[in-house]
């Protein structure tokens, strides 16, 4: 009887072992990716992006890096699933849909060791048209788009990281080539979200895409009775794979503009300001100007009808966190202006005194603009050696920009005023930007030298100041410049990050996707460059402090203050929703809901992890001997267990 036990007790343990070692076998067999993924978006009516199938989607790599490998595909004799590994010059909407119509695969790997070599979009090429002023237009602003980042694709696709594609690089041409052990790879991402929106939301597997803008002012409370002056650009930025939405010319190096003529005009005497200066960055703005359009929306309509009991600053119902909005009144605005792509002007042929290169900037005005473009003008003539000047666009619609959300209501008279309206750019009518909307918007997409990076800050600072009612003079921080450039636009690891943020980003990569709101209207998910951009904000446009032995942000008496070493700060700098006007939160079902379709309907779906992991494959042969190998093993241990067994039953009569 004893020995009977003993031996199920040793198969316990055997079994406890196999089950122990399981974890320690599978990273033996899987090497893990560092990848990028591509996500999935429902709309109204469908969805756009990727998916991997519940437990992911494997298979053998195949390189496609030539015209010969692309070709030689649809040949490919092999009998295993296929994953496509692309170099980025056949990744494209019309190869990879032919590609997949044409022949099954079972995902994608896009390397990024090597960029493009030609103008690419996968933006459409009036981007958001439908939001816009002229919904009608015939206009083509990004002539390289072809929509692809609009399309839905039923398997997973990843872009790799520099390392990463170089290795893959190697391990897929061994794999092309026949040779064996042969490299496979396994990609999970399973988007929880199906359909379209409204069941997404409705079965609780999606957020509405949106964020949190930001608006900021030197003044510790706006003044009522003073004209407006209202200075902003979109803040978010779109890729199609979105952990690397950078949008270097997009709108990360207007950013840089902005912030640094924060900090420039820090030192300007603004007791002679007879005008109020605000700047707001809106975030969401690629998916329909979802910031801008909300908090035009609030400014004329919003209607607290109970303040919150713990904070008067902030309503209850409807609920929003920060009412500080409510000083701005919208009939003060008297003047928009707008920085949107700023980073690849055109050289004008002219050379300044110095023998630099003269960049031409563009004027895209909107009604009584003619005061703003004389200011900038005049200004960009009273430096000697500047390196831009403007023109005005021979087009007659605006580009799309964040300002038409303010001048819709003004043609629909629900607001009362008229509002000089001046958006600068880069570009007279179609993109300078060949990467918009693509992952190659990044440092390397700019096209100006440093010394004009200063002068656009020079003289759009002393334009502003001037326009304020201040006296023009102005001084450029050079160093503040090239750390604030080389944080937003190349690693997102700067001194000023290290000094303002407690915690740092997984991807040292600036992205600028404006991710999803939040699950409530009061629980907000802000990317921790959104975050960072408020807290920098703040800190450039102070007006008191208080060393108060702070740890955080919390232990300031205030929601517009911030804790920097120990010390808190205080600012008239704020956050505001940006979130769609299509979206109502149904606190019954603790969810939101569709309730008006004539505005953007975008929400990105859930999901629990995503992965890339390699492993090796065997050649056909060598599996179908493992097979018949097993087998024999099995009949072999059976045997042997039978023999086991008859024997311990007539020796000792226990089995």
């Amino acid at each position: 009887m004893k020995i009977k036990i003993y031996f199920i007790v040793f198969i316990i343990i055997v079994l406890s072992n196999v089950i122990l070692s399981q974890s320690s076998i599978e990273e033996k067999m899987y090497v893990s990716l560092n990848s990028y993924p591509c996500t999935r978006i429902m709309t109204l009516n469908g969805q756009i992006g990727c998916s991997s199938s519940h437990g992911g989607d494997s298979g053998i790599l195949y390189l496609i890096d030539s015209d010969e490998s692309y070709n030689n595909y649809f040949s490919y004799n092999q009998q295993k699933d296929i994953i496509i590994v692309f170099d980025s010059n056949y990744f494209n909407k019309t190869l990879l849909s032919t590609l997949y119509t044409k022949k099954k695969m079972n995902g994608a790997l896009i390397l990024t060791d090597v960029e493009k070599t030609y103008p690419y979009s996968p933006e459409l090429q009036y981007p958001i048209k439908q939001y816009g002023l002229y919904p009608d237009s015939s206009l083509v602003w990004n002539p390289n788009g072809d929509g692809f980042t609009y399309q839905s694709f039923p398997f997973p696709m990843f872009a790799l990281e520099l390392e990463t594609s170089s290795y893959i690089r190697n391990l897929s041409t061994i794999n092309r080539n026949g040779k064996y052990p042969a490299y496979g790879a396994e990609l999970d991402s399973f988007m929880q979200g199906a359909i379209n929106a409204e069941t997404c939301l409705r079965r609780g597997f999606c957020e509405p895409v949106g964020g949190q803008s930001i608006w900021s002012s030197f003044s510790a409370e706006i003044d009522q009775s003073k004209p407006i002056i209202l200075v902003m650009l979109p803040l978010d930025t779109t890729a199609f794979f979105r952990d690397l939405a950078t949008g270097t010319d997009q709108s990360a190096y207007a950013l840089v503009v902005l912030l640094s003529i924060l900090n420039s005009l820090q030192g300007v005497d603004k007791t002679k300001w007879d005008k109020e200066v605000i700047f707001a960055m809106w975030n969401s703005e690629r998916w329909g100007y979802v910031g801008s359009t909300n908090f035009v929306n609030d400014l004329l309509n919003f209607n607290c009808t109970s303040l919150n009991s713990d904070n008067e600053n902030s309503c209850s119902s409807p609920p929003i966190l920060d009412l500080t909005f409510e000083q701005i009144k919208f009939e003060n605005i008297y003047a928009i202006i707008e920085f949107n792509q700023l980073g690849r002007p055109i050289k004008s042929g002219i050379k300044t005194p110095n023998d630099s290169d003269i960049y031409n900037l563009v004027f895209h005005p909107n009604g009584g603009a003619d005061q703003l473009m004389n200011v900038f003008t005049q200004s960009a003539q009273s430096f000697e050696n500047s390196t831009i000047q403007f023109k005005t666009t021979t087009q007659k619609e605006l580009p799309p920009c964040s300002s038409m959300s303010f001048i819709k209501e003004i043609n629909k008279k629900s607001a009362p005023n008229f509002i000089g309206t001046l958006v600068i750019t880069d570009h007279d009518y179609q993109y300078n930007n060949q990467y918009f909307g693509y992952e190659q918007d990044n440092a390397g997409n700019i096209d100006t030298t440093r010394s004009t990076l200063i002068d656009m800050i020079q003289v759009f600072s002393t334009s502003i100041d001037l326009l304020a009612g201040g006296n023009g003079t102005v001084k450029v921080d050079d160093f503040f410049v090239r750390d604030i450039y080389s944080c937003l636009t190349s690693s997102f690891t700067c001194s000023w990050v290290t000094s303002l943020m407690s915690t740092y980003p997984y991807n040292p990569i600036p992205n600028f996707y404006s991710s999803v709101y939040g699950v409530s209207p009061v629980n907000h998910i802000s990317s921790i460059e959104t975050r960072f951009v408020y807290k920098l904000a703040t800190y450039l446009t102070q007006h008191r402090t208080n060393a108060t032995n702070c740890t955080y942000d919390s232990d300031c008496d205030t929601a517009s203050s911030i804790c920097v070493s120990k010390v808190c700060i205080y600012s008239n700098t704020h956050f505001h929703d940006a979130i769609s006007l299509a979206f109502s939160f149904d606190n019954s079902k603790s969810s939101w809901t569709i309730v008006n379709s004539s505005y953007p309907v975008f929400v990105e779906s859930n999901w629990d992890y995503t992965t890339v992991r390699l492993f090796h494959v065997g050649s056909y042969t060598n599996e179908i001997w493992f097979l018949v190998s097993g087998l024999i093993e099995l009949l072999l241990s059976v045997g042997i267990i039978f023999y086991i067994k008859k024997y311990l039953s007539k020796r000792y009569k226990l089995l």
